[in-house]
């Protein structure tokens, strides 16, 4: 088994990765989204994958540097990372973090198109010089997936009692579609698990062009 290191605190990435056999490591990247997105001149799309690899590149430096004792036998270690955002009339929209930029988000998504991007990024860690060596950064490549995404149009009564729940205000776009959010999404085109956070046949394309077998990726069933 090949373990796998997510670099991300959000539940519905560990949650996609468990339901596929993979029980991650946790481990937070602590990256100033705020400051990478501030420098940042590309596009919405481009951003994710911009984000994604910065979480995985400094995850990857705290594991080469103080590796977990749960990763002492492992001769390759995959680190897996992710960002996603909203993106409509051209801007990002991530995560609202109040109850007013939630209603001003809602103001402007509402009825419409949007899409949303997710940014994935891998990275592969091995011991090249035998067991007992360090180990050393060998593959890192990044890839993103986009779903387009109908925004539904809830009453003002409706959007109060959401933003009451808290839920639209730690999530890119001010809505999920696995939680209170999902009754306010009138349809989707494109991959579901991308809208989640974490797009599974993305993540194994990384995988295989990276030359790893992804059933290697499941943990042991017991």
């Amino acid at each position: 088994m090949i373990p796998v290191v997510l670099a991300s605190q959000s539940p519905a990435r560990r949650q996609i990765l468990t339901a596929s056999g993979i029980d991650p490591l946790i481990v937070v990247s602590k990256v100033d989204e705020h400051a990478i997105e501030t420098a940042f001149s590309g596009t919405v799309a481009d951003l994710t994958t911009n984000l994604s690899e910065a979480k995985a590149r400094a995850v990857v430096d705290r594991t080469l540097t103080s590796p977990p004792p749960t990763l002492d036998e492992a001769d390759t270690v995959v680190v897996l990372a992710g960002d996603s955002l909203l993106e409509h009339a051209g801007r990002p929209i991530g995560k609202p973090g109040t109850a007013e930029r939630t209603r001003e988000v809602w103001a402007s998504i509402a009825g419409d198109w949007t899409s949303l991007h997710s940014g994935h990024t891998l990275a592969v860690l091995q011991r090249t010089d035998g067991p007992s060596a360090n180990l050393e950064l060998v593959d890192i490549r990044s890839k993103r997936s986009t779903t387009s995404v109908l925004i539904g149009t809830p009453t003002p009564e409706e959007l109060e009692a959401y933003i009451a729940t808290e839920e639209p205000f730690h999530v890119a776009g001010a809505l999920t579609i696995d939680g209170y959010g999902g009754a306010f999404v009138d349809r989707l085109e494109g991959d579901h698990l991308t809208v989640l956070g974490l797009s599974l046949p993305v993540v194994r394309d990384l995988v295989r062009e990276a030359g790893l077998f992804w059933p290697d990726l499941w943990s042991p069933r017991e």
